[in-house]
């Protein structure tokens, strides 16, 4: 199953009814890691936002 089609779906949806989704980032959070397909799939669309533990727990920048 490749789970970047069920939120490009709705921004296709969005795009149907006149919204501008040309700059629409996918972002898929996973609390598991990301499939080899998916990860693949990011790795060539720059429309596509993986966001892992690694990013949500991440100590900031700030403090």
């Amino acid at each position: 199953m490749n789970y970047t089609s069920v939120p490009a779906c709705a921004r296709d949806l969005l795009a149907a009814k006149g919204y501008d989704t040309r700059d629409t980032i996918l972002a898929c959070y996973g609390g598991s890691g990301f499939t080899a397909e998916l990860l693949a799939s990011a790795a060539g669309d720059p429309g596509i936002r993986l966001i892992g533990l690694d990013d949500i727990y991440a100590p900031s920048a700030s403090g």
